[in-house]
């Protein structure tokens, strides 16, 4: 196998970042933990993760904004974002791809196919 591939998870409920750990092997996956928003793009910049996996609605920081600043910038633009979100609405989700996100999953969301779709995002075969 490859390098591993690097998952940086933004989220400011501790339980979606252990949910996240538990579901991925830490042999395929290295993950990088954040609680909110705040300098977040710079980084991304910096890590360079195959896949961001972004909360909306955080206290410090806003996912779309982040969302839209990450696809804005030629040094991280190709970072795959999967937006993770208690907003369920079709408009909400709309955005969230409009903004330039790969995915948009709602909460609560199936552990296991979370998972799969984390995979696939960062190019594992399922």
């Amino acid at each position: 196998m490859g390098r591993k591939k690097k998952v940086f998870i933004v989220d400011d409920d501790i339980i979606i970042h252990e949910t996240i750990t538990a579901y991925l092997l830490s042999d395929e996956f290295e993950l990088i933990h954040a609680f909110n928003g705040q300098d977040i793009v710079e980084q991304v910049e910096k890590e360079q993760p195959d896949l961001l996996i972004l909360d909306i609605m955080m206290p410090v920081g806003d996912g779309r904004d982040i969302c839209r600043d990450i696809k804005k910038n030629p040094k991280t633009n190709k970072c795959k974002i999967l937006l993770l979100s208690a907003r369920n609405e079709e408009h909400d989700r709309i955005t969230g791809l409009d903004l330039g996100a790969d995915e948009y999953i709602t909460k609560p969301f199936n552990p296991e196919l979370l998972a799969n779709n984390i995979k696939s995002m960062c190019g594992y075969v399922n």
